[in-house]
């Protein structure tokens, strides 16, 4: 099982003057972060995410109360700017959709091999607002599956990948 997880509240852009990579949580992202922990550590074997500061701080306290380390991935980060020769040039009429295509085949070849690494386990993934929902559309799209119930920061994705296919639920630790 995967809980793919958007990152907790963040500082607003227009109010961060520093790289956008090291833009932090806001007060209210720190204590999502540390409801999380309370809720959802329970069985986590392995935490993974992408480098920007505001997702390490999302999954930091759930990371510590599971007792496992954080892994770093380059794949999880936002952005649809690659394929940058498609993206742009011929193909700029396009170069949105070609971005999250590839953006959305990034992500699923990560939740791929965390599967992998955690069968019949339970690992937490953290990303992005704009690569989380072209990942899980991607894989309704080839699991056949419906799209979950969209949930605000704080909440997360259940993946729960079978034999039979794949199932997805939104979930918020408030409702």
């Amino acid at each position: 099982m995967i809980e793919l997880l958007p990152h907790c509240s963040s500082t607003p852009r227009g109010e961060w003057a520093g790289g956008d990579d090291e833009r932090p949580l806001s007060e209210k992202g720190l204590r999502e972060a540390e409801v999380l922990a309370a809720v959802a550590a329970e069985g986590v074997q392995g935490v993974y995410t992408s480098p920007a500061l505001r997702c390490r701080q999302s999954v930091g306290p759930l990371a510590a109360t599971a007792g496992v380390s954080i892994s770093v991935d380059e794949r999880l980060q936002e952005g649809f700017d690659e394929p940058a020769d498609w993206v742009g040039g011929v193909f700029a009429p396009i170069g949105q959709a070609l971005g999250g295509a590839w953006t959305a085949a990034r992500g699923v070849a990560v939740l791929g091999e965390v599967v992998a690494r955690h069968q019949g386990g339970r690992a937490v993934v953290c990303s992005h607002g704009d690569l989380i929902p072209v990942v899980l559309a991607h894989l309704a799209s080839i699991h056949g599956c419906s799209l979950p119930t969209i949930v605000d920061r704080g909440g997360w994705f259940r993946l729960n990948f079978t034999a039979d296919g794949l199932s997805m639920t939104g979930i918020h630790p408030d409702a």
